[in-house]
């Protein structure tokens, strides 16, 4: 299939995801965290199965949707959990926002290595116990959420929150009405210049991952050849599975670097260096691209800066989670449906990202890409720079509306 149709096919995961962190986020600020943490490997597990016995494109659509709930349902609790545990120590949550990325990552990075080797010695179809498996890599990717759920069941402990009621109230209002609060809670938190200004750079920045993350391995494995781009159509599974987990390595160790020192600095700030770093790692990449053979002088030099921009890109989502979770302060009843804006804008930027990069790389392979990042990336300069703005007149403020503060 064309490359925009496989991104629409990997595209539908990020519909459920949006939806499901919205509702779903909300479900557990009111029921609990773990039911929903613990839901999210289950409805992974039974995705995987599917994709592993079909070649149908309406169930692969469908196990898509599945594996979207599954992130929707876990995602928004697990960051509403550690929210929570983190109230009044910024530090502790700078840093411990770092380390669920860095395990974030550390998971792409062994999924990258294990999937290739996976897809290279048991991507053919293969009957087991009388099962016809079409690619049973997907049925052995099960156990990995099978192994989660375990963790969390056994490991994890739920936090009781406080009630939230007033005085005097003996039951807890209906379901209806607690949908509209949170709802409510939603719309507040979003149309907050903070939010709605942040919204446009978190988005474009998920848009880039979704764009790389699932077109750079058809591209680049796949059998399509762009005259004059070394990349595409010349690496095979299991070395690409490699290198991507050697970025996401030293991504993980940007995002651990980056969540020991965050504290000290204003979040904006961060990930406008960061967005800095984008653009150069764009064009470290646009020189691999054209560069004619992996034999050149200049590929290893490239490999090195490439790896350090990937290090100083990597403080954009540990400073990210962080601002967000910073707005919480003023929702504490809410961290769950807050810390679902995570998810949401991770949904949004992944879905266009995906769909539309589809388009980009049957135009132009690898090359097409890059373009497409660097437009999103002029997208989050724009807004981090008129947040920035906002930040430093608000702080200018300030000291004029309080004189006991200015005279200090």
């Amino acid at each position: 299939i064309s490359h925009t149709t496989k991104g629409y096919v990997l595209a539908a995961f990020f519909i459920t995801e949006l939806l499901g962190s919205l509702v779903l986020g909300a479900m557990s600020d009111r029921y609990g965290r773990k039911i929903f943490i613990i839901l999210g490997p289950i409805l992974g597990a039974i995705a995987v199965q599917i994709t592993a016995m079909t070649s149908l494109l309406w169930l692969l659509v469908f196990a898509r949707l599945l594996e979207g709930l599954s992130t929707g349902s876990s995602v928004p609790a697990t960051l509403g959990y550690i929210s929570e545990a983190t109230v009044g120590r910024p530090n502790l949550r700078a840093r411990v926002m770092g380390l669920f990325e860095i395990t974030l990552v550390g998971g792409i990075a062994m999924g990258a290595v294990v999937g290739g080797y996976l897809w290279k010695f048991f991507g053919s179809s293969r009957t087991l116990a009388g099962i016809q498996l079409i690619v049973p890599a997907f049925s052995i990717n099960g156990l990995i959420y099978l192994m989660s759920l375990a963790v969390f069941l056994w490991g994890l402990r739920d936090v009781r929150r406080r009630s939230t009621l007033s005085k005097g109230s003996t039951s807890e209002p209906s379901h209806i009405s607690a949908v509209h609060k949170k709802l409510k809670h939603y719309y507040e938190v979003f149309k907050s210049p903070a939010v709605l200004m942040f919204s446009p750079a978190w988005i474009a920045i998920f848009s880039i991952i979704g764009v790389w993350t699932n077109h750079s391995v058809g591209l680049m494995t796949g059998k399509d050849h762009f005259d004059g781009q070394m990349l595409t159509g010349s690496i095979a599974p299991e070395k690409f599975g490699n290198g991507f987990a050697t970025l996401a390595a030293f991504f993980a160790l940007g995002v651990l670097a980056w969540s020991f020192v965050l504290g000290r600095f204003r979040k904006t700030n961060v990930m406008l260096v960061s967005t800095v770093a984008l653009f150069t790692l764009l064009l470290t990449v646009s020189g691999l691209n054209h560069l004619g053979s992996f034999s050149s002088p200049f590929y290893y030099s490239l490999l090195g800066l490439l790896l350090i921009e990937v290090l100083l890109v990597s403080g954009f989502t540990p400073a990210a989670l962080t601002y967000l979770a910073d707005v919480t302060e003023n929702y504490a009843a809410d961290r769950g449906s807050i810390m679902g804006l995570y998810s949401v804008f991770l949904g949004v930027g992944q879905l266009v990202g995906t769909s539309v990069g589809g388009y980009f790389a049957d135009w132009n392979g690898v090359d097409g890409l890059v373009l497409l990042s660097a437009i999103l990336g002029g997208i989050t300069a724009i807004s981090l720079l008129g947040l920035r703005r906002r930040e430093i007149a608000e702080a200018d403020r300030l000291p004029a509306e309080n004189p006991l503060t200015s005279s200090r």
